[in-house]
């Protein structure tokens, strides 16, 4: 899609926070210079007007040439050294996606980045990266795969158009800068600190906080400073995106993005992570629309979008205002007219589920290749689920032997000497509670893969996990946490067996053969 070129009316007030940041940024470099030249020349001064210097004062002038040759090295600017954030992409094999790019740059008249990177992350930035104090750099764009999977085209593309006026109004040239200075304060704490040992005594230790107070005064004004210019640029940023792409759009986007962005480690963890280790690949990006959309996580991610809008105050230390004041100044400003485009952002990636695979594979350079099995998520619990509960559940049998469903809360006060039994999973030292859990997992999946052998239901999807009965529509899944942490007595859970008529039900009847049903032989 063509968007008109943008015109936008200058503003003196950035032309203010760009000065505050000129000015934090050199004020910084000298206030450093006259801080380590203080600490040399002080000591020198007095031993100097002294016939005899005293030896401690020697030693605070040796001390004093150490912490001032450590604040200088530290200011010394560095060669830039960027490592890729996540997969490159590429014009030829993702063209939906590179042709919205080069439409919002155009209508900035900005050059296009030169490298674009799929990121893991709720989120998307541009920088100037590489080269030497931003000489010989080179422009570079984040798109998260969870943003692609939350948002609507016409969200994305104000999103995009932030980022984009980022570059227009010259935040990033300016940025790099900032970003260099302050790294050298963190670098110079660092610095000073290594000597720290040093400060025991006595007369070396009242420079040494001296000087510590003063830098994180300076420190702290710093911060201020320029995160208060960079909330501002925020602001600019948003407006030429309403002139861009919408206000509307942007503002659906800004809580698409803090919503999911709370929602984001917990789908990673709880739902893409096991089926990765179990071997399998399902679509990421698919299934975390899936996963905000289930009505339970939905209805929490509107809470916390709401505790923000009502409660957040503003940090002095933020780099980016909150989102009730952001969305306070957006319904403000002017607005381009734009068709809607309600399609999810992630059909602009091509192949998604091989452009997906090769994302795990950037972030992952050790994981061979052919090692994961792509599977819709429709097909995950019988691909890839239940056979890893098979497997698991197989190698610890002996200790479901009697074991019937009514008979589990039996098990309960043996959870730790059954999960001290198992082995540590690869890459893990489990400790006494983990073990605990890992026990009660056992027998959970011993109980699936029994009631499933028997016609039980499982319905698995992010943020959905199921097991019933085919004529009843009761979830023994939640019920069987409550029992295991306590919350449901042994007496409720046993009648609500005999409810279900499974409370005879035999964890370790299953045999081979009926094994093999459960795990069907299937190619990728």
């Amino acid at each position: 899609m063509a968007f008109p070129k943008v015109v936008i009316r200058p503003r003196r007030s950035m032309a203010f926070f760009a000065l505050l940041s000129i000015v934090m940024v050199v004020g910084t470099y000298i206030f450093v210079i006259l801080l380590a030249a203080a600490c040399v020349y002080l000591p020198y001064l007095v031993i100097s007007s002294m016939e005899t210097p005293d030896v401690r004062l020697i030693l605070l002038f040796l001390f004093g040439i150490v912490i001032a040759g450590a604040m200088l090295w530290s200011l010394l600017p560095r060669r830039d050294k960027f490592k890729a954030p996540g997969m490159l992409l590429d014009c030829e094999s993702q063209p939906r996606l590179f042709a919205e790019l080069e439409s919002i740059a155009s209508s900035l008249e900005e050059p296009m980045p030169r490298e674009v990177y799929l990121i893991g992350d709720v989120n998307a930035w541009v920088a100037d990266r590489g080269g030497f104090m931003g000489f010989g750099s080179r422009r570079v764009m984040g798109l998260g795969l969870p943003l692609l999977a939350i948002l609507t085209v016409s969200q994305f593309r104000a999103v995009l158009a932030h980022e984009f006026a980022h570059y227009y109004g010259g935040d990033i040239s300016l940025g790099l800068w900032v970003h260099k200075t302050q790294r050298a304060m963190v670098r110079i704490f660092e610095n000073i600190g290594s000597v720290s040992e040093l400060a025991r005594i006595a007369i070396l230790g009242i420079m040494y906080t001296v000087v510590a107070t003063l830098m994180k005064w300076y420190f702290q004004l710093f911060l201020r400073a320029i995160n208060l210019a960079s909330r501002q640029r925020e602001y600019r940023a948003d407006e030429l995106a309403c002139l861009i792409a919408g206000r509307q759009p942007l503002i659906d986007g800004l809580r698409a993005i803090h919503g999911a962005d709370m929602a984001w480690p917990a789908y990673w963890n709880s739902e893409v992570s096991p089926v990765l280790s179990d071997g399998g690949l399902p679509g990421i990006g698919e299934g975390f629309a899936r996963f905000i959309a289930v009505p339970s996580i939905d209805e929490q991610i509107s809470k916390n979008i709401h505790r923000q809008l009502q409660e957040t105050k503003q940090n002095p230390y933020d780099t980016h205002p909150p989102l009730r004041d952001r969305i306070e100044a957006v319904e403000k400003l002017e607005s381009a007219f734009v068709a809607e485009d309600a399609h999810p952002a992630r059909h602009l990636l091509e192949h998604i589920e091989r452009t997906e695979l090769h994302f795990l594979e950037a972030a992952n350079p050790d994981m061979k290749a052919g090692t994961l099995q792509l599977v819709s998520w429709d097909e995950v619990a019988e691909k890839v689920t239940l056979p890893a509960w098979k497997k698991f559940t197989q190698e610890y049998a002996s200790a479901l032997e009697g074991v019937t469903a009514g008979a589990l809360p039996d098990q309960i006060p043996k959870l730790l000497q059954v999960g001290s039994k198992m082995r540590d999973p690869k890459g893990m030292l489990l400790g006494p509670e983990q073990r605990t859990q890992r026990a009660a997992f056992f027998f959970g999946a011993a109980l699936a893969l029994a009631l499933v052998e028997r016609g039980w239901k499982i319905n698995l999807q992010p943020g959905i996990l199921e097991l019933s009965a085919p004529s009843d529509s009761t979830n023994i899944f939640p019920l069987f946490e409550q029992m295991m942490s306590g919350k449901l007595s042994a007496q409720g859970w046993i009648a609500k067996c005999q409810q279900l008529g499974i409370a005879d039900v035999e964890l370790s009847s299953l045999n081979v053969q009926q094994m093999e049903l459960l795990n069907p032989k299937t190619t990728s």
